[in-house]
């Protein structure tokens, strides 16, 4: 009689390990494998392109960060770009006879379905999918947009080894010949977004606005060999472009649901002044650091310096240069959704729209 009781009990435990948060290994979301060896078209999408009267199709547009409209700062000079692509656009490897791609698409960790939109018309990701994966740090979403089909379910507790949908290429000007996977890993800015934004929203807190991506070539890279990807050192490589002073008015969403984030001493009870909030070029916050200084709506405290305007390479956030650098209106939009505490914090500006 003492079997059924051990059996009980190392159930229990084995359960209690799985609850555990554990650093996962990324895996890709299709069968294109061509990432880990010839890459560049054979695995990512083109965009038609036209740049000083020359037409390209581009495979690097298909890539994370600011890749998309080219345009050079002055005469000569080396060419930049100023729109920013959030995600990846993986190629499919199989079509069928009528040209139709027949790609699976799956999680590329474990995790639990939070979002599954099947209406192709309620977003400009098409019909898409969110997979929310538990990390030490926190938990990263992944997104697959784009899709033909979706044969998952919100709830569903999915492996590398389920299928989401089939990819595909619905939403906003795509077509058969450039079909693809848009695949976008990132976090979540505000928990409550859905009680924060005002605009027509039919995807909730799974909003795309709502999710701050990172780039997903790094991260299936860095598990290429099986080795689990650590968000902390990740986030550690990456590199600061500005910062922003906030107003402390009380914990930040995100920095509750991610304590690493915080670079400030933890044991303190004591409150900060102020806050100041790092962020990527492309938007990524990557460190929360007290500050002693008086701040009542959020500005520009460092910005590095570039050869255009800031507009140009930070999503339009920044503007000016680096000397003169402030919030766009877009920029509070943004700092504010990270700061929106029900009730708490009303929108402020320091600068002219």
């Amino acid at each position: 009689m003492k079997f059924p009781r051990l059996i009980a009990t190392l159930a229990l435990l084995c359960a209690a390990a799985w609850a555990q948060p554990q650093d996962l290994v990324f895996r890709l979301p299709t069968d294109n494998n061509t990432l880990f060896t010839t890459g560049g078209d054979d695995y990512y999408v083109y965009v038609d392109r036209v740049f000083e009267g020359v037409k390209s199709q581009p495979w690097q547009a298909g890539t994370y960060g600011m890749v998309r409209n080219p345009f050079r700062p002055s005469p000569g000079a080396e060419v930049m770009y100023s729109r920013f692509h959030e995600g990846i656009d993986v190629k499919p490897i199989y079509r069928d006879a009528r040209g139709e791609p027949q790609d699976d698409v799956r999680p590329i960790a474990p995790g639990k379905v939070v979002h599954a939109s099947s209406n192709p018309r309620h977003s400009n990701y098409g019909r898409y999918v969110v997979v929310a994966h538990q990390v030490p740090e926190g938990t990263i979403y992944s997104l697959y947009a784009h899709l033909a089909s979706v044969t998952c379910s919100v709830g569903q507790r999915v492996g590398t080894g389920n299928t989401l949908g089939r990819l595909g290429y619905s939403g906003v000007g795509l077509n058969k010949t450039r079909a693809h996977l848009h695949l976008e890993i990132g976090l979540m800015i505000n928990s409550r977004f859905a009680d924060f934004y005002m605009g027509e929203n039919k995807h909730g807190h799974f909003n795309g606005l709502n999710l701050t991506g990172f780039n997903p070539t790094d991260v299936l890279k860095a598990c290429k060999d099986g080795a689990p990807f650590s968000l902390k050192a990740y986030f550690a490589t990456l590199k600061e472009h500005y910062r922003v002073a906030v107003p402390c008015v009380g914990t930040m969403d995100i920095m509750r649901r991610h304590p690493f984030l915080y670079k400030g001493d933890r044991q303190s009870h004591a409150r900060p002044r102020s806050l100041e909030m790092a962020f990527t070029a492309e938007g990524v916050p990557i460190g929360i650091y007290p500050s002693d200084r008086e701040v009542h709506t959020p500005h520009i405290v460092s910005c590095r310096p570039m050869p255009t305007v800031q507009q140009n390479c930070t999503v339009n956030r920044v503007k000016h240069d680096s000397r003169r650098a402030a919030l766009t209106r877009s920029g509070l939009g943004y700092i504010t959704q990270f700061l929106w505490l029900e009730g708490q914090y009303p929108p402020g500006a320091d600068s002219e729209p």
